[in-house]
């Protein structure tokens, strides 16, 4: 059984939001999913003993990725955004 949590987001350009932080530490493992309705986004995920992950998003566009130790998941507005953020992870 999967654990679903999907964030609307509505950013102005230059603005970075952060949508989850890990209860534990060394952090999930889980299926990220950013559509971007409006604007280009940065997909940013810290991880537990591994390099940030840093992904563009463009408009129109849905990026998924599954990784391991998630620590946070944040969205930086490249231009005035909005979309949706998802993550799944195993209960």
């Amino acid at each position: 059984m999967a654990f679903t949590l999907t964030y609307p987001y509505a950013q102005a350009a230059g603005v970075g939001q952060g949508y989850f932080v890990a209860a534990d530490p060394l952090g999930p493992t889980g299926i990220v999913t950013v559509a971007a309705t409006l604007g280009n986004v940065e997909l940013r995920i810290t991880r537990y003993n591994a390099p940030v992950f840093i992904q563009t998003v463009t408009q129109g566009s849905t990026f998924t990725v599954e990784l391991g130790n998630i620590q946070t998941i944040g969205i930086f507005a490249l231009t005035a955004a909005t979309g949706t953020l998802t993550l799944i992870t195993p209960v």
